[in-house]
């Protein structure tokens, strides 16, 4: 008899149960049904949506390098750092004015850190803030060589290596395509930057005289804009970096560092680009 009692119990208790689960089941929207049977899918991020075609943007570095005389390296990155292109991107050279983008940037960040005071008169009546600008906009030599000096120049190799600069030397005046994509990176990111130091940093490169144009900027439509910062040396150097922000507003690093190859035909790689990325 007790043992019949308690079947009676558990088949009570069972429909019960059965009953509760598919009431919860019916509560549920159909969608969100169809969801939790399916296999989790990949859904594209933002940033993969909007990737750049790396390969086609290496076939257009490749038929220009290959249609050159001289010697080149270029480097093309996303405003992130992904390398997207890159054609012999250790092979060091001669800085130039190059040198330049790496003694801005920490020129600003000793002012960022309380290090520095901006408004201080630093070179021929010049505040520190003003040759800051001028070394970028202008390639105002002295104004350079003197924060140069005063970094001390071995040790501005070391501080370089702990951002991962490693084949930049500010004592042999030497620098890689690589090495000068990094320092764009970071300059775009606002890595280590103020944002006010970050936008005048930007501004010094994008309103310059036609005379440091005359490489990638010249090369881009006026739908383009180009902030960059040349540096040749005489016709054999001729080095073009540039942060280019597409109609779009995606941005693409572009480094060319060449030996006689000579301005007008780093604009041609300019023109190439855009052409390429125009039908992305």
């Amino acid at each position: 008899m007790l043992a019949a009692v308690l079947l009676v119990i558990l088949v009570l208790v069972g429909l019960v149960a059965w009953f509760n689960f598919g009431s919860s089941q019916e509560n549920i929207p159909d969608q969100a049904q169809s969801t939790l049977m399916q296999p989790e899918q990949d859904t594209p991020s933002t940033d993969q949506a909007n990737e750049f075609d790396s390969i086609k943007l290496q076939k257009v570095v490749d038929d220009w390098i290959n249609s050159s005389d001289g010697t080149a390296s270029v480097v093309i990155t996303s405003d992130n750092g992904k390398v997207l292109v890159s054609n012999d991107p250790d092979r060091v050279f001669f800085a130039a004015s190059i040198y330049k983008l790496f003694v801005a940037y920490e020129g600003y960040k000793q002012i960022d850190e309380g290090r520095a005071d901006p408004a201080e008169t630093y070179l021929n009546g010049k505040t520190r803030l003003e040759c800051l600008d001028l070394m970028i906009r202008e390639s105002n030599s002295p104004c350079a060589e003197k924060l140069w000096n005063e970094l001390g120049k071995a040790d501005l190799n070391e501080t370089l290596k702990s951002y991962g600069i490693n084949n930049t030397s500010m004592t042999n005046i030497s620098t890689t395509a690589s090495d000068s994509a990094r320092i764009l990176v970071m300059v775009e990111s606002g890595e280590g930057l103020s944002e006010e130091s970050r936008a005048k940093y930007l501004d010094s490169m994008k309103t310059q005289d036609d005379l440091y144009r005359r490489g990638l900027p010249s090369g881009f439509s006026e739908n383009v804009i180009v902030y960059n910062k040349v540096g040749w040396n005489e016709q054999k150097e001729w080095h073009d970096t540039a942060i280019v922000e597409l109609s779009d507003g995606q941005k693409l690093v572009v480094v060319v560092f060449t030996e006689n190859v000579g301005s007008k035909n780093i604009s041609i790689i300019g023109t190439a680009l855009e052409s390429s990325l125009s039908t992305n």
